[in-house]
């Protein structure tokens, strides 16, 4: 029962028009940004804010965009974390279409905590796919998937070939015949991290989810 869900969204996105390629454009905005950060286990919990920044272009089958954010996370009542942290990251993410809706990705991520040691400072390659549909007149939506290869963490770590995915929902509505862009954003990021005590391998997994909001100026 359990896939009937997710088996449900795809037959319904399967027929709403797909976004078609435009021919250029670049735009670039502030957001505000949301975070929910988790690390080892749920009881080192932060949630926090911050401001952010997006910028894309798209030009024939190829389109880029890059996303930064500083957010200032604070440990949840009643969890075990004390101190807080800002985390500043880095996302890109190339694409190239394919066919129907279908764009592949490529890209990376990195984020900088800071104190350094007060969480996980973290970097990886990312690939994955992306869908993007246009729901109707100057509003679109897109959902992107992929898996984090290479990971390094500052605090030390492994993470498997499989162990570290994304996911993310993006919408975009259009304004003033195009020249202005709402946006709204939502990243899910999951490193499966190891870490060793020199006899045993012990559990160590990081989770982020990042929402977004703002506007953009397109060109």
């Amino acid at each position: 029962m359990r896939f009937v869900a997710p088996a449900a969204v795809v037959m319904t996105l399967s027929i709403i028009p797909t976004f078609q390629l435009s021919g250029q454009h670049f735009s670039i905005g502030p957001q505000i940004v949301f975070g929910d950060y988790r690390e080892v286990s749920p009881d080192l919990h932060y949630q926090g804010g911050g401001i952010g920044a997006n910028a894309s272009v798209e030009w024939k089958k190829f389109s880029a965009d890059v996303a930064l954010s500083k957010v200032q996370y604070k440990p949840v009542v009643g969890g075990a974390a004390t101190a807080v942290f800002n985390a500043s990251e880095v996302d890109v993410r190339l694409r190239y279409y394919i066919s129907g809706p279908v764009s592949a990705e490529l890209g990376m991520i990195n984020r900088k905590a800071d104190p350094e040691f007060e969480a996980q400072s973290v970097g990886a390659i990312t690939a994955g796919a992306q869908m993007a549909y246009l729901l109707g007149p100057g509003v679109r939506m897109a959902l992107r998937g992929g898996l984090m290869f290479g990971a390094k963490y500052s605090g030390g770590g492994t993470t498997s070939g499989l162990g570290a995915l994304q996911l993310g929902l993006g919408l975009t509505v259009d304004a003033l015949r195009g020249r202005v862009r709402f946006t709204g954003d939502y990243g899910f990021q999951r490193f499966s991290r190891e870490t060793s005590n020199g006899s045993t391998t012990l559990p160590a997994p990081i989770q982020q989810s990042l929402g977004r909001i703002g506007f953009a100026i397109a060109f």
